[in-house]
């Protein structure tokens, strides 16, 4: 199990290039990339998606990428340009029929007159390197995701064990419960018609407080939910995405606990009723942040 939220940073350093590499990430229904490069190596941005989704699965991840190049720029000469530039000064001082000097440092200055050649960064070589130090940050980040993982593999798998005490004290306790709203009717239809019931009347007493019981019994919706704490459990211990599986189950398994709390209405189940109903919110706000 992973979380959706980590950290990892790595870098590079040699005479030519400083490059840093960072990675956040946090919860978010699918995967979001917001990936920030320099304009010059902006044609990275494919590889780090893909590299980025083979590990990353789920999630709102920021990536952050700084290269410093330390190399000395090497500068060109563009000869068209600047004969371009002179000619058309030269045009200048003979239309205003002037001697002054032709101004030779501002030809220089005019746009593309002196060029700077950048290094090449698109060489397989320089890619190779980003692409590493892309990876170290990546596994920097899966290992944080991984150990905020586990902590939340514990506290899932702690909820499991409250939630299986008490649906178990809560199948244990129903039948005394049935016991006690057969009685009760019983008392209340005899103490109504003032007489024992006996003979047809007790036989249709019972047929009627056998589908009143049926109505209530509770026994479908625990077996229910023990099957989903079962497909939970195993579900916390596979390999893969789990997170919306997860949050679907906590939403059937909620739905089995409401059913069971509304048919079983005895003052000893609503401690374990509300118990399980804690339990499965607790675990619903945490899985929003499970892969």
């Amino acid at each position: 199990m992973k979380s959706m939220t980590g950290f990892g940073k790595a870098g590079y350093f040699d005479n030519n290039y400083e490059i840093n590499v960072e990675v956040k990430s946090v919860n978010s229904r699918f995967l979001d990339l917001k990936i920030k490069l320099p304009y010059e190596i902006s044609f990275l941005e494919p590889m780090f998606s893909k590299t980025i989704s083979k590990k990353i699965k789920r999630g709102k991840v920021d990536i952050y990428l700084n290269v410093v190049n330390k190399k000395s720029p090497v500068l060109e000469l563009n000869a068209e340009t600047l004969k371009t530039y002179w000619d058309l000064y030269s045009q200048a001082k003979e239309v205003l029929k002037t001697e002054a000097n032709l101004p030779f440092a501002k030809v220089l200055s005019e746009k593309d007159v002196i060029a700077i050649r950048k290094d090449d960064l698109e060489s397989g070589d320089f890619i190779e390197i980003v692409r590493s130090v892309l990876e170290k940050a990546l596994d920097e980040h899966q290992k944080m995701a991984q150990n905020e993982g586990m902590s939340m593999l514990k506290f899932l798998t702690s909820s499991l064990n409250i939630m299986k005490r008490s649906i178990n004290k809560l199948q244990n306790a129903f039948p005394k419960y049935k016991e006690e709203i057969h009685n009760k009717l019983k008392t209340n239809v005899e103490s109504l018609l003032k007489d024992k019931l006996e003979g047809d009347d007790y036989k249709r007493f019972l047929q009627e407080t056998a589908l009143y019981i049926e109505k209530a019994d509770v026994n479908e919706e625990i077996v229910r939910f023990e099957h989903h704490l079962e497909k939970f459990k195993n579900k916390l211990n596979a390999d893969g995405e789990a997170g919306k599986s997860l949050n679907f189950i906590l939403q059937e398994m909620l739905r089995e606990i409401n059913t069971i709390g509304s048919k079983f209405t005895s003052t000893n189940a609503f401690d374990d009723v509300l118990t399980i109903k804690e339990e499965i919110e607790k675990c619903r706000e945490l899985v929003q942040n499970v892969e």
